[in-house]
Order: C-alpha cells, then sequence, then structure tokens
C-alpha cells in the first residue's frame, strides 16, 4: 500500500515538474511571433545635432511559451543617429534577450541627427531587427525628420542686424540693444527654449508676408500626449517685451504663440508711436495675449486669441483696432475676459485718451467679454476715460452709450453666439480656427469706410465692396 502511494506521488510531482517547466519553457517554433505596440516609431521634425525627446514601444509575447532573441540590431549600424535601449541593454547590437510567455519588454528609442545642409526638414530611416532563436526575423521601423537649425545662446543684437529666412533656436533670450535695429525678413521661424524671451530696447521690425509669415512659438517639436502637440500648449515660453525706451515698432505678419505672455509693451513716451501691429496672429497664452501700458499703438487685421488674462489689455494710452477678431476660448485653467480697458494702474492715473474698435469681432465663451476698469480722477486728469466701438460683433451686455455705434450684440439666447461664428473650436484637442462660418452675423456688417487701407483680409482675400465682413477674416465656402 505505502509503494502504491509512494508510486502516485512520485507520478503527480513529475507530472506538476513537467508542467512547470513546460509554463516556464521556451520554444524555436518558426511559427511563433512576437507583437509590437506599433510597427513605426516617428519623430515629428527635429533640430539636428541635439538628442531628441525619448519614445517608447512594447515588445509583447502573447504565445504560450517563451521566446528567446538572438540579436536587436540597427540595421544601419548605428551610424543613422538612433539609440535603443532594450531592455537594460544600450547599443547598436543588444544579444541574448528574452521574452517569457504571455510577458513583454519595453524599448526606448531616441535620436540625433547630423546638419543636413539643407532648408527643409531632411528624412532619416533605419529599421530595428529582431532576430527571433528560431531565425525569424521582425522589424519595427525608425524615421526622424531633421531640421537644421542656428542656436542662439543669450545673445544680444547691439548693431542694426538682419534675420533672414532660416531656423533659430533661443536660449537664455535674445535682446535688442538701445539704438539697434532688428528687423527679421519673411520665413524666419524662431523657437524660444523654456523661459526663453525677447526684449526690445531698441526697435523690432517683423516684415512677414500672408504666405510667408515670421513665426515665434516653444522649441518643444514633439507631443504631450498623442493628440496633443507640445505648440498648442501655453506657457512654453517668455514672449515678447517692449521696453519704454523703445519705440517705432512694426509687426506684420507674424504668428506668435505658445508663450507665458504674447506682446507686453511697458510704459514709455506717450507722444511717440510705440507700437504697429499688421495682419498678424497672437494666439495661447498663460497671461495676457497684449498688454497695452500708456501707449499709442495701432492693431489692424489681426487675430488675438486664446488667453489665462486678455486677449487685449489696454492700460491708457491711445489705441486703435480694426478689422482685429479678439476672442477668447481659453480652457486650461479659469480665466479673464477678452478685452479689459484701464485708466489706471496700481493706484496710480493712467488716463485713457483713446481706444477705437471699428470693424471688429469682440467674443469668446464667457457672457460678457468686454469688461472696462475706470476710476474717475475729476478736474484732475480731463479726459481720462475714451473708448469707442463701432460696425462690430460685441459680447457684453446691450449699451445705448453714444460710444457704441452700429454694434450687434452676441447673446447666449439669440445664436449664433460665441464659438458657432468660427469654423472649429475645439476644447478637448485645442484645435482651434477662427474664419467665419456661413451662420456669423459678422459677415457683411462691416463698414466699408476701411477698404482702400485694408483690401485684403489676413489671409491675402479681397474684401469686396458691400459684402466687408467684421474681424480679420473675409467669409469664404468650404469644401470640407
Amino acid at each position: 500500500m505505502k509503494k502504491q502511494v509512494l508510486s502516485l506521488f512520485m507520478i503527480l510531482m513529475s507530472a506538476l515538474f513537467v508542467a512547470c517547466n513546460e509554463d516556464a519553457g521556451f520554444s524555436s517554433d518558426s511559427s511563433l511571433r512576437l507583437e509590437f505596440s506599433t510597427d513605426t516609431v516617428s519623430f515629428d521634425t527635429l533640430f539636428t545635432e541635439r538628442v531628441s525627446p525619448s519614445a517608447m514601444f512594447t515588445v509583447r509575447n502573447r504565445n504560450n511559451k517563451g521566446l528567446r532573441i538572438n540579436d536587436v540590431r540597427l540595421a544601419g549600424g548605428g551610424e543613422s543617429g538612433f539609440s535603443v535601449l532594450v531592455d537594460g541593454q544600450y547599443g547598436a547590437v543588444m544579444r541574448d534577450l528574452e521574452v517569457r510567455a504571455k510577458d513583454s519588454l519595453f524599448v526606448v528609442v531616441s535620436v540625433k541627427l547630423d546638419k543636413n545642409g539643407m532648408d527643409v526638414p531632411h528624412l532619416v530611416e533605419d529599421a530595428l531587427v529582431f532576430t527571433l532563436e528560431s531565425g525569424v526575423q521582425q522589424q519595427v521601423v525608425l524615421e526622424a525628420h531633421g531640421r537644421d537649425v542656428v542656436f542662439m545662446y543669450g545673445d544680444s543684437i547691439l548693431s542694426d542686424t538682419t534675420f533672414t529666412a532660416g531656423h533659430y533656436v533661443i536660449y537664455d533670450s535674445l535682446k535688442v540693444a538701445e539704438n539697434a535695429v532688428l528687423n527679421i525678413e519673411k520665413g524666419a521661424t524662431f523657437y524660444f527654449h523654456d523661459k526663453a524671451y525677447l526684449k526690445v530696447n531698441g526697435i523690432l521690425n517683423i516684415k512677414g508676408e500672408y504666405n510667408d509669415p515670421v513665426v515665434f512659438r516653444g522649441d518643444r517639436t514633439d507631443n504631450m500626449f498623442d493628440y496633443l502637440p507640445y505648440d498648442r500648449v501655453p506657457g512654453r515660453w517668455g514672449g515678447v517685451v517692449i521696453d519704454s525706451t523703445s519705440n517705432g515698432n512694426t509687426i506684420a505678419h507674424c504668428d506668435i504663440h505658445g508663450a507665458e505672455y504674447g506682446i507686453r509693451v511697458e510704459r514709455g513716451d506717450t507722444t511717440a508711436q510705440r507700437l504697429t501691429v499688421t495682419s498678424s496672429k497672437l494666439h495661447n497664452f498663460k497671461g495676457h495675449a497684449l498688454e497695452l501700458y500708456a501707449s499709442r499703438a495701432n492693431v489692424t487685421n489681426s487675430l488675438i486669441a486664446n488667453a489665462q488674462g486678455n486677449c487685449v489689455k489696454v492700460v491708457g494710452g491711445n489705441v486703435s483696432f480694426t478689422h482685429c477678431t479678439i476672442a477668447n476660448f481659453y480652457v486650461f485653467e479659469q480665466r479673464d475676459v477678452a478685452l479689459a480697458l484701464h485708466n489706471s494702474y496700481e493706484g496710480e492715473p493712467m488716463p485713457l485718451y483713446g481706444a477705437s474698435f471699428r470693424n471688429c469681432i469682440i467674443t469668446g465663451s464667457k457672457d460678457d467679454e468686454l469688461m472696462g476698469y475706470f476710476t474717475t480722477y475729476g478736474d484732475t486728469i480731463p479726459n481720462s476715460i475714451n473708448y469707442y466701438f463701432e460696425n462690430s460683433l460685441i459680447n457684453t451686455i446691450e449699451s445705448d452709450d453714444s460710444c457704441f455705434v452700429n454694434i450687434v450684440y452676441d447673446k447666449a439666447d439669440t445664436p449664433p453666439f460665441a464659438k458657432e461664428h468660427f469654423r472649429k473650436i475645439d476644447n478637448e484637442v485645442f484645435d482651434y480656427d477662427f474664419h467665419l462660418t456661413d451662420v456669423s452675423v459678422a459677415r457683411g456688417m462691416a463698414s466699408d469706410t476701411f477698404i482702400d487701407q485694408f483690401p485684403y483680409d489676413i489671409d491675402g482675400v479681397v474684401r469686396e465692396q458691400g459684402s466687408v465682413d467684421a474681424g480679420c477674416y473675409q467669409f469664404l465656402e468650404t469644401t470640407f
């Protein structure tokens, strides 16, 4: 009896050992394959001579047997610039890896591309080849586009300087000294590193064209999430500061976005023209998009949108806006209104001698996007509160004030309202298109008065007599 029990025990133990050994076993069956979370690792446009952010993918073994990998190697032998880390091994070739049944391992990829001498992004390709114990080979494609750039580290412009078309990466900020002029030609793109900014003590002249603008943006070209490029995230760099010593600045066809703030004009000579902005875009800021302190400024044919602060903040001075779209749909955090007018600052009088808005759109997702923060100084400072709105679509409380002339009030209970005027306001993926929809009441409501000055909209579309639209965009039928 004891012998029978012992025999039975030995049989059971043997079976269990075999079963455990099979579960932990590896197969060289050529029909078994690995599975990859992606078939291609692709990097968007990168700066040459700088290491990219890392990308990661997963290698899974969904089989009931473990698989041994003889080696994982870069097909290009490491000459392409790609670097790979696989299960703790790093190099152009990694050997003797194992993936147990139903298990996985992680692969981390980065790349540093050499200069290519080309003005457009250059595609570099490689492949990561997995050779299994069975002899089966599988691969994941690696690709990256590299762009040559000029790196600048804490530079100061001390004499008249011109930047031509090209790509510039700014570290530790860029400063224009007093008495120096910085000219920026069409087709120039500036990528500002975290916290870097442009400070102008001299003069800034930006000379973009509608089909070849100048661009100021952050230097992250990758994605925060699959659906969200860093380029759509605010606060990626500092912004543009026009210092108190700076007058006569002009900005034409420039796209400034993704910063802590857009353009801030410090208090200076109130009799001089401080800033002229034409056919430009300022959008997506953690602070204010455009701040004007006791300044003379003209802004025309421009889009100023999406700021946690104000899209436009005017503190005293004399300013005019014509054919501008000022729209606030910022959703990252609680925000302020689209337009704010002040006649004081930190307890000090700052008279608002003039603030005119003609043929404009001023709207957003709040019930009221226009605020006036005014203090009456009596006879001490006469004429300190002056504003005027004409032929504009405005999201604010309806007024019988004579300073509001031919105004269409944008109201939530009278559609179309706010985002319904525009082609795309997508707060899920932070994607915005402020061209007018066919239902927008901004269509045809503008005055023809400025058609000789501004015969084209921000895109170069002709404005026709009798059908001029408010805002910076003239309506166009779409085919999508």
